[in-house]
């Protein structure tokens, strides 16, 4: 018999034809384990376990195929019908094991997908996790009734006295991960009925929920609730009830009044909450999709005009929006109706943080001890900490916001920002890792360049905002911002280029000052409020012999009188430094000397290497006399690898009699030495992300 190739080797044996039945019947017994799994909320590893397996079982398989048939006089052993075949057994086996192998490390990656370690946080007893709620009705208008009852369980239940709120997860799964035994999930779905009379409205709803064991994923109570859209309101009580009550059998639990008593009202809020959500999860503001939150908490206002938390809402998202005097009415409405709703008094703290009011703080502060669970407070009140009263204890309030509210790619960005600018690059870089792991869209890539700018990468932060670009090609920020990163490693040319029209910004940054004057002549009369336009245009003054122009734009903006109740941020700080070099710069020594020992003694100068802090304070330093500092913060920056702005470090005014100096020569060296290099490498950092300009 002439000799026969291995693969007809194979088909003579019917290993091909066994290989296919196995794997067909392994899927579908995977598929069907993974079900139960899922619906019975049984452990991960169960399903993991039965995939392991078969993938194991695989090269068994075979090799029974191929030495065994199955015939009507019982099972044989296959005789080797070519010289080839014999030869041939040991190379199919190694193949069917390598084969195996790489199937093996090739699903590896799904197995091991489960939550990082850095994200899985030990909570304490009577602590639940309320998973995102699925919902699964033919109509996509509807998809806010899931997500939207999941957040105001989560606030409802969080205002319970012994409850603690886990962080918010994606699945069982990742609540198994917790080391506390008595942690608990909640999970719901909410679907149509469309059943008897109301088929023809559709407005029949079930909703379904368990209430999870974290360390069994075993269902400990569960509900099925078949009701009409307007009971939705009683079906939250009942549950937060069910719930608290499981957490806390000893006790008889207070249950808060939902977010309204008016069931139409309730949906609208629902919603409302969702939209306002999903704009405020990511790092570019959707204006159109916060308005139509706004317009529907304004609705559920008119419904019932005694929903404290209504008010409340409808305050912040004009806040953010940027509708500060619309947003004072129901701010202060909310706190007049429950003065101990903490989203009341976090609204009208933010309120009068933005209005830069007195006393600020307390009601933030007042918010996170009301209901220590609301993401928002703790996020509000670490921020205020931070510039009035120094980096201590904010750490732990980003982090709990971020554990609270970990599908928000903000609370990461948040958090980066925060370990950037205080001298945690290496901690700043794992949150960059753990936004990679949770998220996959241009608002995530954003916040990571954003973060990597902070910490010096300005190559990567580019190579990132491209990715936001192609990702979406049709917003204009993208390009802009990477115009600004151009700009900022001193490439005018590539940045003039991706954005023609320059504006006031980058013309400041580039140091073309009168070109800049001019444009932001013509635009102060358009908005006069912008404080940063007038930041810029008060500095291009001073640097261009005028600075007292520059001292009547910064004293006429009212900035001063609420930098005496405490400081905003940024902007602020940048208003008040343009004001002082302003003065020094006209001449006015003695009085910019005096508002700088006001602003020591009074405020939280930071010790950050990071140039904003370093190169600002050692300016002010030098006003007043003080060189030691002065030299101290020139060496403690030439350790930092954040790029200064060119027109502070080289055109203020405090630097005159620094000129000729070494150490600050040095300093200047450094930084236009950081961005050569970043140019340089530039090109090879985007070929390691495979993008291109």
């Amino acid at each position: 018999m002439s000799d026969r190739s291995f693969f007809s080797e194979l088909r003579e044996r019917k290993v091909v034809q066994a290989a296919a039945i196995y794997v067909a019947v392994a899927w579908g017994v995977t598929e069907i384990v993974v079900t139960i799994v899922e619906q019975l909320f049984l452990p991960q590893w169960v399903s993991t376990l039965a995939v392991i397996g078969f993938v194991v079982g695989f090269p068994v398989a075979m090799f029974l195929s191929w030495t065994f048939d199955i015939t009507a006089d019982g099972i044989h052993r296959t005789e080797v019908s070519s010289r080839r075949g014999k030869a041939s057994i040991a190379f199919s086996m190694l193949l069917l094991i390598a084969g195996t192998a790489g199937l093996f490390f090739l699903i590896k990656p799904a197995l091991d997908g489960r939550a990082p370690p850095e994200l899985v946080v030990t909570v304490s007893p009577n602590s639940i996790a309320v998973l995102p709620f699925d919902y699964a009705g033919p109509n996509p208008d509807d998809g806010y009734l899931g997500p939207g009852l999941s957040d105001e369980l989560r606030d409802q239940l969080g205002r319970v006295a012994g409850i603690q709120i886990a962080a918010r997860t994606s699945s069982i799964a990742a609540v198994q991960e917790s080391t506390d035994a008595k942690i608990m999930a909640l999970n719901l779905g909410v679907s149509h009925l469309l059943e008897g009379n109301m088929r023809r409205q559709g407005s029949l709803l079930r909703v379904s929920v368990r209430l999870i064991d974290g360390s069994s994923g075993l269902a400990v109570w569960n509900k099925t609730f078949d009701r009409g859209r307007a009971e939705l309101l009683n079906v939250q009580q009942d549950i937060a009830l069910a719930v608290a009550s499981t957490l806390l059998p000893d006790a008889t639990p207070e249950i808060s009044a939902p977010i309204t008593e008016v069931a139409t009202a309730h949906e609208k809020m629902l919603a409302a909450r969702f939209y306002e959500q999903e704009v405020r999860g990511r790092e570019t503001v959707d204006p159109e999709e916060l308005q139509r939150a706004i317009q529907l908490y304004r609705e559920a206002i008119e419904l019932d005009p005694y929903s404290a938390l209504a008010h409340s809402r409808l305050a912040a998202a004009l806040i953010y929006y940027g509708d500060i005097d619309a947003a004072e009415a129901p701010a202060y409405r909310a706190l007049e109706l429950d003065p101990k709703l903490a989203e009341a008094q976090n609204t009208w703290g933010k309120y009068l943080f933005v209005r830069g009011r007195p006393n600020m703080g307390e009601p933030l502060r007042r918010a996170v001890e009301l209901n220590p669970n609301l993401p928002e407070a703790l996020a509000d009140y670490a921020w205020y900490l931070w510039v009035n009263v120094g980096p201590e204890g904010v750490t732990e309030l980003f982090e709990r916001a971020l554990e609270l509210d970990p599908l928000n790619v903000a609370r990461y960005g948040a958090l980066g920002v925060f370990l950037a600018l205080e001298d945690e690059p290496d901690k700043a870089r794992d949150v960059i890792e753990q936004i990679e792991l949770m998220f996959d869209s241009a608002e995530s890539y954003r916040a990571i360049a954003n973060i990597y700018d902070l910490v010096g990468d300005v190559d990567h932060a580019i190579a990132w905002t491209i990715k936001a670009r192609n990702a979406q090609p049709d917003n204009p920020g993208h390009v802009e911002k990477l115009a600004e990163y151009f700009v900022d490693i001193g490439d005018f040319e590539t940045a003039e280029e991706l954005w023609p029209d320059i504006g006031v910004g980058l013309l400041f940054k580039m140091r073309r000052y009168d070109e800049m004057i001019e444009q932001a002549e013509d635009l102060i009369f358009d908005f006069p409020e912008d404080i940063r336009l007038r930041i810029y245009l008060a500095a291009a003054y001073t640097r261009t012999g005028a600075p007292e122009q520059a001292i009547s734009l910064i004293s006429n903006s009212g900035m001063l009188d609420s930098i005496a109740n405490g400081w905003r941020g940024s902007e602020e700080l940048d208003a008040f430094y343009t004001l002082i070099d302003a003065a020094y710069a006209a001449g006015r020594v003695e009085e910019a000397r005096d508002l700088v020992t006001g602003h020591l003694n009074s405020h939280y100068i930071g010790q950050s290497t990071g140039w904003w802090v370093s190169v600002n304070a050692a300016c002010m330093s030098a006003i007043i006399g003080d060189d030691v500092d002065v030299y101290m913060r020139f060496q403690r920056t030439l350790g930092n690898n954040q790029l200064p702005w060119d027109w502070s470090l080289k055109d203020s005014s405090c630097w005159e009699r620094f000129r000729l100096d070494p150490a600050y020569l040095a300093l200047i060296e450094h930084f236009d030495g950081r961005r050569k290099l970043l140019r340089e490498r530039l090109p090879a950092t985007l070929a390691d992300y495979g993008v291109t300009l």
